[in-house]
């Protein structure tokens, strides 16, 4: 009999609300002798204050408002007020028809992507987390609290690291986990592919004036925009 519902007969769930994770689809009786199934569980924390269970429901919440805010700037860039070009002229330093054609274009992505997420797709960081995305890793850096590899357009993994877990939920005007997811989503190449020319929201403002063909690809000018003092 293979008729599995989300609870097994030792009653065990598989559903996202526990701890239980499947990890076989054939959990049945093994019709082949003597053959096994090998599976690798990485029962390490994402953040070392919390269970991986409680990392997921925040940073899905997170993921949630993030998908709100991006999809508004969305609204802006449809209407098209005067207003609305203000604010893409104050981080790109235009506001022609190619700077509005590729952030409504690059935003639709982003939140594509963004509802794409689940738990699954935050891991914890480690020095090869890249590679198995098929990327070279990276050396730690200061200050670093995500990072994505760009081509990974199949797994949209996130990897977080130590610093991100002591992060405040929002801000306005400051880096968060909102803006955070923001600018790694906008990093993958089925996205926008930004860049890391230039950090914090507040700094990029001014920076975008005089740099407008680096802040149109740069990730936290795409996440300033979307969020910054909205």
């Amino acid at each position: 009999m293979n008729d599995f519902d989300d609870r097994n007969k030792y009653g065990f769930k598989t559903d996202e609300n526990e701890e239980w994770f499947e990890v076989h689809t054939r959990a049945i009786t093994n019709t082949n002798p003597g053959s096994m199934v090998h599976v690798t569980i990485n029962t390490d924390k994402i953040c070392p204050k919390m269970s991986n269970k409680v990392f997921r429901d925040m940073v899905l919440k997170c993921r949630d408002r993030a998908v709100g805010y991006v999809e508004t700037r969305l609204e802006d860039l449809a209407r098209w007020s005067a207003s609305d070009q203000d604010r893409v002229r104050a981080w790109f330093g235009c506001c022609d028809e190619s700077a509005r054609n590729r952030l409504a274009n690059g935003l639709t992505s982003i939140v594509r992507v963004l509802r794409g997420l689940t738990g699954d797709n935050f891991v914890r960081w480690e020095p090869d987390t890249s590679r198995y995305v098929g990327c070279v890793p990276n050396p730690v850096r200061s200050g670093v609290v995500a990072e994505v590899c760009a081509p990974d357009t199949k797994t949209h993994t996130i990897a977080i690291h130590l610093d991100f877990c002591s992060m405040r939920d929002f801000s306005w005007d400051k880096d968060s986990i909102v803006s955070t997811l923001i600018h790694e989503a906008s990093h993958f190449q089925d996205t926008m592919g930004t860049k890391d020319w230039k950090y914090f929201m507040n700094e990029c403002l001014s920076w975008g004036g005089t740099n407008p063909e680096q802040a149109i690809d740069n990730a936290d000018s795409i996440a300033g925009y979307v969020i910054y003092n909205a």
